[in-house]
């Protein structure tokens, strides 16, 4: 099928799906998470596909969310409410946004994921989606939103993979960490230079694919039981309810009174003039 923010193919078992906005540096729309959605069902239907690749066109994997009012992710765009969200509204959306992620996470096949430049904010919810992540040393990865647009309903899975203290950190300043450090924490699966990055998840998927499709699904539902086990949906759910909270807060509001008054450019700015 042809996509408008996506592109799509198969070979040898092998799905691939590029997200195609380069322009936006591949920020995450409401189409474009439709459009990732269709592939995926089609994708887990299908007998002959064993392994999804995801990856992205351009210098940027994503850069989160689209803040762009046409392109917001929910339904109310915060600069056109001079008071603040409806709170009730908000968190149906942010519950909504928070089951979409939690059904890519049911998707019964490995994802392997490709990131070869930064992948910042919301784009940490796509990553912790995948199965296993390889970066190129270029890679960059942060919830720089963190110091006032609100929390990720999965929280990007930190918790679960870098450990509590660490996650902390990087929420409470915001800051990014570079590919080294992430394949540290144990973040990514896997760093390469940026010229070895596509041969290596191909190499990657390949393998993979050499395992029975039946045997996969089996083997990914047992892994990610401990996960529901523990509690994940629960947790998510809960954070869910505290980023509607956090969209209440004069900060975030500060930022969208600026948008509305200055354009999106402007509070950008000042955030960075703010935070850094």
């Amino acid at each position: 099928m042809t996509y408008e923010t996506l592109l799509a193919e198969f070979d040898a078992g092998i799905t691939t799906v590029t997200l195609n906005r380069p322009e936006k540096m591949n920020a995450m729309s409401p189409t474009l998470l439709a459009e990732l959605k269709d592939v995926l069902s089609s994708a887990a239907e299908d007998d002959q596909v064993a392994v999804v690749v995801l990856r992205s066109t351009g210098k940027v994997f994503c850069a989160g969310y689209d803040l762009s009012p046409d392109d917001w992710i929910i339904s109310q765009f915060p600069a056109e409410f001079e008071g603040g969200v409806d709170l009730q509204k908000d968190r149906e959306d942010i519950v909504q946004l928070l089951k979409y992620w939690l059904g890519m996470r049911k998707f019964p096949k490995p994802i392997v994921a490709a990131v070869q430049g930064p992948a910042l904010s919301g784009a940490g919810e796509l990553l912790a989606m995948c199965d296993i992540v390889i970066a190129s040393e270029e890679a960059r990865f942060g919830h720089p939103a963190g110091r006032d647009l609100g929390i990720p309903p999965t929280v990007f899975l930190w918790p679960l993979l870098i450990g509590m203290r660490k996650t902390k950190e990087l929420l409470y300043t915001a800051k990014l960490i570079d590919a080294a450090e992430a394949g540290k924490l144990g973040l990514v699966n896997e760093v390469v230079a940026g010229e070895e990055l596509e041969a290596r998840v191909r190499s990657m998927a390949e393998d993979i694919a050499r395992t029975p499709v039946n045997h996969l699904k089996i083997l990914k539902e047992a892994a990610d039981n401990w996960y529901d086990n523990m509690g994940l949906e629960t947790s998510s759910r809960q954070a869910a309810d505290l980023d509607a909270v956090f969209h209440q807060s004069p900060t975030f509001n500060a930022f969208f009174k600026l948008v509305g008054e200055k354009g999106m450019k402007a509070a950008l700015d000042e955030r960075r003039r703010l935070f850094g």
